[in-house]
């Protein structure tokens, strides 16, 4: 049996914590259609400016998002396709139905 590093582990525990947030995850959700500028990610995650901001630092700092200025506001993507796989996986398992093909698609 191969011996996987603790350090390995520790990793992915980071940043298994650095998603496991309501206001995280929905934001990541949200974002795997495109990127999105704040204000549309404060109208589709309910969260107010400054606990959005703070969660959106936190993935930046982790480099699960990045973010760019376009004019006056500021867009952010999924950065990492990583991450982008692993919420596509979450989605499959805990929303399932939002995974179905539409009528007519194969």
């Amino acid at each position: 049996m191969d011996v996987i590093p603790k350090e390995n582990i520790q990793q992915a525990s980071e940043g298994l914590r650095a998603i496991a947030h309501e206001v995280r995850l929905s934001v990541l959700c949200h974002l795997m259609a495109g990127p999105m500028c704040v204000n549309d990610l404060i109208k589709a995650t309910g969260a107010s400016q400054s606990n959005l901001s703070q969660h959106l630092a936190k993935m930046r700092m982790m480099g699960i998002i990045s973010n760019e200025k376009r004019g006056q506001q500021v867009y952010y993507r999924i950065a990492n396709p990583e991450f982008l796989e692993l919420v596509h996986v979450l989605k499959h398992i805990y929303c399932p139905e939002a995974c179905l093909p539409a009528d007519g698609e194969a």
